[in-house]
This record gives C-alpha cells, sequence and structure tokens, in this order.
C-alpha cells in the first residue's frame, strides 16, 4: 500500500459514513492521502475533487445543522441522507477501483476516467471539474433514488435540494481561486472573475435540475417493479456513458471555459 495508492485511498472510506460530518472527515483522509501521490501532490486528480467536495459538503452539514446564517433546509433529514447516499457513491467507487479483477471493473467508468488519470499534468480546475461531472452527471439521480425510499420527493424537498445550489454559490469564488481557474486571476471584483462565477454557477444548476429531472422520470415507474428496474438500470448505463465520455472532454481541455 504505497503512498496514496488506490489501496491506500480505499482504507480512508472502508465503511459508510453515519453523518455528514463523518463524510467530510472521510473526504479530507481522502484528499490528504492521495496528496501523498508522488510527483503530484496536491495536484493530484482525486486529492483536487475530495479538496472541493469536502469544501461544499462542510458547508451543507453547517446549514443541515442550522449553523449557516444565510441558509437554512426546511428538511435537514432529507438532505442529510441525501448526502450520505452520495458521498457513499464516491466511497463505493474508490473502493471498486482499488480492488482487483471483477471488483475494480466494476468501477463507474465515469469515475474510471478520473482515477485512471489522476497523476496526469493536468490542471488541477479540470479535475475537480471532471469530478463534479462524474458525481452530478452520474451519481447524483441514484441517491436520490435511495433517499426518496425514505423522503419522497415533494415540492419543499425540491426547494432544500435547490437550496444546495446557493451554497455551491456561496463557495463559487473561493474554489475557482483555489484551483486557479480561468478568470479567477483577474482578483475577485474584476468583470472576469463574476463571469466566471456566473458561468459556472449556471452548469451547477443546470446540471443538478437535469439529475433531480431524471431521477423523477425513473420513479414514476416504481408502481411498477420490473418497469421501474429496467428505467433504472437502462439510466445506470446511459448516465455512466454520457458522464465518461464528458469527463474525457474535461481533462482534455487546454482551458476550461470558467
Amino acid at each position: 500500500m504505497g503512498p496514496g495508492s488506490a489501496s491506500a485511498l480505499a482504507a480512508c472510506c472502508a465503511d459508510d459514513a453515519q453523518s455528514i460530518d463523518e463524510v467530510v472527515a472521510q473526504l479530507e483522509a481522502v484528499r490528504d492521502r492521495a496528496a501523498e501521490h508522488p510527483g503530484r501532490e496536491a495536484r493530484d486528480g482525486i486529492a483536487c475533487f475530495s479538496r472541493l467536495y469536502a469544501t461544499i459538503t462542510r458547508n451543507v452539514g453547517r446549514t443541515a445543522a442550522g449553523q449557516n446564517p444565510e441558509r437554512r433546509f426546511a428538511d435537514p433529514d432529507f438532505i442529510t441522507l441525501l448526502d450520505l447516499e452520495f458521498a457513499r457513491r464516491y466511497f463505493a467507487a474508490i473502493r471498486d477501483y482499488a480492488g482487483d479483477g471483477t471488483v475494480r471493473s466494476a468501477t463507474p467508468r465515469a469515475w474510471w476516467v478520473l482515477f485512471a488519470r489522476r497523476d496526469h499534468d493536468i490542471p488541477h480546475a479540470n479535475f475537480a471539474a471532471a469530478g463534479v461531472n462524474a458525481h452530478v452527471n452520474f451519481d447524483l439521480t441514484f441517491a436520490l433514488l435511495e433517499t426518496w425510499r425514505k423522503f419522497p420527493p415533494t415540492p419543499a424537498r425540491r426547494a432544500d435540494y435547490d437550496t444546495i445550489n446557493d451554497i455551491f454559490a456561496d463557495e463559487m469564488d473561493g474554489l475557482r481561486a483555489d484551483f486557479e481557474s480561468w478568470l479567477s486571476a483577474d482578483g475577485t471584483d474584476s468583470v472576469g472573475d463574476l463571469v466566471g462565477n456566473n458561468g459556472a454557477n449556471l452548469v451547477v444548476r443546470l446540471t443538478r435540475h437535469l439529475a433531480w429531472e431524471k431521477a423523477e422520470e425513473i420513479w414514476e415507474r416504481l408502481p411498477s417493479t420490473e418497469h421501474y428496474d429496467a428505467a433504472y438500470s437502462d439510466s445506470l448505463r446511459i448516465l455512466d456513458e454520457h458522464a465518461s465520455w464528458l469527463g474525457r472532454a474535461v481533462l482534455a481541455a487546454p482551458v476550461l471555459p470558467f
């Protein structure tokens, strides 16, 4: 188990987290262990995404606990479970990638794209974006479906879900500066920086909207278990394929638009 190896990362998230604080702790452990990967350190692809993910999740946890004076959730239990189901998919992908044979081959292609290129000479903003792509464009739909088994979708829960878009927006400027994103070097009050923040926020809102819409499309099949299972399986395959394609494009881009 070498420094920053896949096995070392899997050891950081071997058990399912039971609270948002545990999710943050595991994300920070993955971030720090991945940064031990020789040659890339903090610019390692998994370290980059885990750093961003921990930042957003920490804010979500504070908001769910009523500690964010700017934001609140009407149903924090729903958001907490969604956060756990969401994180479990990322941790499971890391554990699968650290395995052998059929276990490793079970790693979603959306995640494989990032994991297999984690030590390449790629801008760390691209790594962070590729991780967000895999997590939102692939994982989020299925995390919602698992959460809805206990907390079915309602307008109020959709509003809580959309509040996370605002949390992203609250953190966006700092994240873009941290990852040295294009346009962020102009300074936080520049026109370019504002354009970059707004563009990135729009992408987050759109992709999260589409994830909810896809989950609802599958959820509507639930009266028929057979049709639900078929829709789930088909969507799993299609979303994984689409997210893996987009992930490759993000990692190949010399400069991201935001």
